[in-house]
């Protein structure tokens, strides 16, 4: 809502503060995940050596996102976007494709997956395949089928994951310092800032593009070495907690947005709770609610298929 994606429910309005918030969050929050991405798949195959025949890799990421992406799209579609003139024809076989609502991301991951697997198997350099991902990640590309114009933005925070996992001990040892932390965070918020105060001119689109890199690649990099010198310490253990949690986070994040959109939309809860209140109470029932489904899913065949 705050971030301008969704409307307004009824008798809900506008909250200033609500809208900075997003903004301070938005900057990095879906580049990170395809960073993560592309770091993970670099210490599974670099530093584990543990590599993967493309048609076996495809395969596997197919059945993981493509598959599961189709399903709830059709889910989603049939809740919340149904349009029955519309059905069958090619537009809404592009759209399906794509994902419906939050669900685009996962085609548009698959892709990013194919694409790291091409540059670790054939070990491009560095020093113009980071430059060219980098320009082709401010250039907005016409929609395409299973998301793949979202590849040439993406693909660039998903190598550059790749590249800090290769690069890890160096990186640690220069920059995860109180001094380059503060230093990083203090800039994210004025470019944060920047891009905020652009976005209320019409045109500039590669310039707020060009911004957005710089606020995500920012971002990125102040999260990162302050996570890493919290647990720079002989007797850090991982909670089970958190170990826990990446058991269900694929089923959070595919069951969060159908709760949310039932609870603002579908039902009088924002006119009892109000502006302020509904927020809060929405993560306090989307998150425990899409933990529940996740856990119940995951007891089924088909479940631990779809989210497992």
């Amino acid at each position: 809502m705050y971030a301008g994606g969704w409307p307004f429910p009824d008798g809900i309005e506008h909250v200033q503060l609500y809208s900075a918030g997003v903004k301070l969050i938005t900057g990095f929050r879906i580049e990170m995940i395809a960073l993560v991405s592309g770091y993970v798949f670099a210490y599974q195959s670099v530093k584990l050596n543990k590599k993967y025949d493309f048609w076996i890799f495809l395969k596997k990421k197919f059945n993981r996102l493509v598959i599961p992406g189709l399903i709830f799209s059709l889910v989603y579609y049939f809740c919340f976007q149904f349009n029955k003139p519309a059905l069958g024809s090619f537009r809404w076989f592009v759209e399906l494709s794509s994902g419906f609502g939050h669900l685009w991301f996962l085609p548009m991951l698959f892709w990013c997956f194919l694409a790291i697997w091409i540059i670790d198997r054939y070990s491009f350099p560095s020093k113009w395949l980071f430059p060219i991902l980098a320009i082709l990640s401010v250039v907005k590309f016409p929609d395409l089928p299973l998301r793949f114009s979202k590849v040439f933005h993406f693909a660039f925070y998903c190598y550059l994951g790749y590249l800090m996992q290769l690069y890890k001990n160096e990186l640690l040892e220069r920059y995860a310092h109180v001094k380059y932390i503060v230093v990083l965070w203090m800039s994210y918020l004025l470019l944060v800032w920047c891009s905020a105060w652009l976005a209320d001119f019409e045109g500039y689109t590669i310039l707020k593009n060009i911004l957005s890199l710089l606020v995500a690649c920012n971002g990125i990099f102040a999260m990162y070495f302050l996570v890493c010198k919290c647990i720079d310490k002989a007797d850090f253990v991982l909670k089970d907690w958190v170990i826990g949690a990446s058991s269900v986070c694929y089923g959070v994040y595919v069951y969060h947005q159908f709760i949310l959109w039932c609870l603002y939309y579908h039902t009088p809860v924002p006119q009892m709770l109000g502006t302020y209140i509904l927020p809060w109470c929405g993560l306090g029932i989307a998150l425990p609610l899409s933990i529940l489904l996740t856990k119940l899913s995951l007891r089924t065949k088909i479940g631990r298929f779809l989210i497992g």
